[in-house]
């Protein structure tokens, strides 16, 4: 009994235990590489974010609430201009070339040589366009410029690319804003309309 024992005992130091389980380094386990893998996948999308937040800024929010607020305040009152004087116009797009026609109607003193249609996207600023306008009042009137009595004026320009979807449109005249003071005169109409090249639209002021 005694010598079992001893044997036992003597058993080499390095000699393995035959129940101890084989060791498997972290990185061949597969778990171990799909956590890793969220982690990546989440800190990458993270960075991506950020870096468009800082590069893509909103442009729909204004910095300077006052003064803009102060702006619209004062485009009222071309605005009620418009409505007082009738003013009103329909605007066409040609489909092919990006010709852009408006016939006016109103009773205004007299129509400007020249007036300034803008279409804002409620989106992406970068899609915003505005254009000059040249008075036209047809073949019979071009060689003397003015009007003949009664006559509707046509106002034409040339859009660079067409341009379709829901925009802001803003027809106005060219008047100069006066710091503190704002227009002095002049009309301006104002709405929002789907674009489409080749289909009229009515432009005119929404009812107070």
């Amino acid at each position: 009994m005694t010598q079992s024992i001893t044997g036992r005992d003597n058993l080499p130091a390095n000699q393995p235990s035959t129940n101890r389980e084989p060791f498997t380094p972290w990185y061949r386990e597969p778990w171990a590489w799909y956590i890793v893998g969220i982690l990546m996948v989440t800190f990458a999308w993270g960075g991506f974010q950020v870096y468009t937040a800082f590069t893509h800024q909103d442009s729909v929010v204004i910095d300077d609430y006052y003064k803009n607020g102060k702006t619209i305040n004062q485009d009222m009152t071309r605005i009620d201009n418009a409505r007082s004087l009738a003013v009103a116009g329909i605007l066409t797009i040609d489909e092919l070339i990006g010709e852009v026609r408006v016939k006016m109607q109103g009773s205004p003193d007299a129509w400007p040589e020249q007036l300034k249609l803008s279409f804002l996207s409620p989106v992406f600023k970068d899609k915003d366009k505005a254009i000059t306008l040249t008075r036209s009042f047809g073949i019979s009137s071009i060689a003397s410029g003015t009007a003949q009595p009664g006559q509707n004026p046509v106002y034409v320009g040339q859009l660079e690319a067409l341009i379709d979807g829901r925009y802001y449109l803003q027809l106005e005249t060219l008047d100069e804003l006066i710091p503190e003071v704002g227009y002095e005169t002049g009309w301006k109409i104002t709405l929002e309309a789907v674009v489409s090249p080749g289909t009229p639209i009515t432009l005119k002021n929404p009812d107070a």
